[in-house]
């Protein structure tokens, strides 16, 4: 499945302006394409998967893949906030807690990608994270570059630097279909056609239904993931902090959130179906007491002060990497799985130089053809504690 050889000067249409979708953009554009980028409801609305306030951000992964990716990641993310006029960036370091041999995994990646951490022992843990609850055999890391991306801001600036590249940003207005045509793609949209010379597909998960006409069946699962916003202003320079599960239990991740107080969720997505013509999904309020009952046990500052919950779709593959590869002058980047947001930036550039046809040598992880997107799709709540 390669890519056409691109040229600096093509036209390139963006299906699809999530994160991933605007940084494309971003990259193509300032690569000198004419890219015209167009979203269905338009970028950040809440029936999207990049909406909402913060995402976690950490280089704490067992992958050495994804630990470079982050790092490039929190550069880039860092040369967008130089640019603009707000924080995107809120780093007050990661504690994770797990078992022993997870706990080495993510050191090894940590290792891999030559950033610093710091391995944990339980009073070391409650120095880190004054007010966490933890036994006298509990073990964990902290590493520093880790925490918050502001979300909001992160895709307005985002946008801003497409639009001052040169992109064109159109929404709402839906694609209803990508094909190849001749000289190139045409993408059909309920305001009309529009001619290219590529295409790249980032249409979250909305993706399937677009991709399938070009004979491909990507095993997508789309689902519903709920976070929950807790009022605590007075612990926002607390680090953040992931529980990961094990023997494939799912865990607990949050972090601080600027102007708001603590963000905590489920690194599973529900099991509630998604719908994609309909409205925002409604929070689960049994959802919000599991998490609170966890918090009132792990951080008991947060008891009693949940302010909210909200809920976005996810769009997970089998082995929750993400699907990214080319059909001839289509590209597609799809299967968030849940962790994509933070490596916005970094994604872009990787999705651009598909797009090219100079694939990254890493992008092979995330292959359409790859092994893991052989099987059926996933139950929509299988963790993504890697």
């Amino acid at each position: 499945m390669a890519a056409m050889a691109g040229r600096s000067s093509d036209t390139i249409v963006v299906v699809g302006l999530g994160v991933i979708g605007l940084a494309t953009a971003l990259a193509l554009a300032r690569r000198g394409a004419r890219v015209i980028g167009v979203d269905r409801f338009g970028s950040g609305d809440p029936r999207t998967s990049s909406t909402g306030v913060s995402r976690s951000i950490r280089v704490a992964y067992a992958m050495p893949e994804y630990a470079h990716l982050a790092v490039e990641a929190l550069d880039r993310w860092a040369r967008l906030e130089a640019g603009g006029t707000r924080p995107i960036l809120h780093l007050t370091g990661q504690v994770d807690l797990a078992a022993p041999g997870t706990l080495a995994d993510l050191a090894g990646g940590l290792h891999a990608a030559g950033a610093a951490y710091e391995e944990l022992g339980a009073a070391d843990i409650r120095r880190r994270m004054p007010g966490v609850a933890v036994g006298d055999d509990a073990a964990g890391l902290f590493h520093p570059r880790a925490g918050t991306v502001i979300a909001d801001a992160g895709m307005a600036a985002l946008a801003a630097a497409a639009v001052a590249a040169g992109a064109e940003l159109r929404a709402p207005q839906r694609v209803l279909a990508v094909q190849e045509a001749a000289g190139g793609v045409r993408a059909t949209t309920d305001a009309g056609p529009i001619g290219a010379d590529r295409a790249v597909i980032a249409a979250g998960p909305w993706t399937g239904e677009l991709v399938e006409p070009l004979g491909l069946r990507l095993p997508l699962a789309p689902a519903v993931a709920q976070v929950t916003y807790f009022d605590v202003p007075e612990l926002v320079g607390m680090p953040a902090i992931a529980e990961w599960g094990e023997d494939g239990a799912g865990g607990v991740y949050g972090h601080p959130v600027p102007g708001v107080g603590y963000k905590l969720g489920f690194d599973a997505a529900g099991d509630d179906p998604w719908d994609p013509e309909g409205a925002a999904p409604v929070p689960d309020p049994g959802e919000q007491a599991r998490l609170e009952d966890w918090a009132g046990e792990r951080l008991p500052a947060l008891a009693g002060r949940a302010l909210r919950s909200d809920r976005h779709p996810w769009t997970m593959t089998p082995d929750t990497d993400f699907a990214i590869g080319s059909l001839g002058a289509i590209t597609v980047a799809a299967g968030c799985s849940g962790h994509a947001f933070k490596f916005g930036p970094a994604l872009g550039e990787l999705v651009a130089d598909t797009s090219d046809g100079s694939p990254r040598p890493a992008a092979a992880m995330f292959a359409l053809d790859r092994p893991g997107l052989a099987g059926p799709a996933p139950a929509p709540s299988k963790p993504i504690n890697r």
